[in-house]
């Protein structure tokens, strides 16, 4: 089964964005208000793709919370 381009794009974001703020999965889990199982699922594509209401959710905290305390 072949994945979206979306879906690979939000995997992407998602990485970047853990790598520039140094973010554990769970960490990012907990901020973003999403469970671990689901950044699991969306990082490694094994996972259902993210809903575009989710996407809309994940996309919006990655661009509002440039700074990780």
């Amino acid at each position: 089964m072949q994945k979206s381009e979306g879906f690979d794009n939000i995997a992407l974001k998602i990485i970047d964005y853990q790598g520039k703020h140094h973010m554990s999965d769970a960490q990012f889990a907990l901020a973003s208000h999403f469970t671990v199982e689901k950044i699991h699922g969306f990082k490694s594509m094994t996972g259902n793709s993210p809903t575009p209401e989710e996407e809309k959710e994940l996309l919006k905290f990655m661009g509002s919370n440039s700074i990780h305390s």
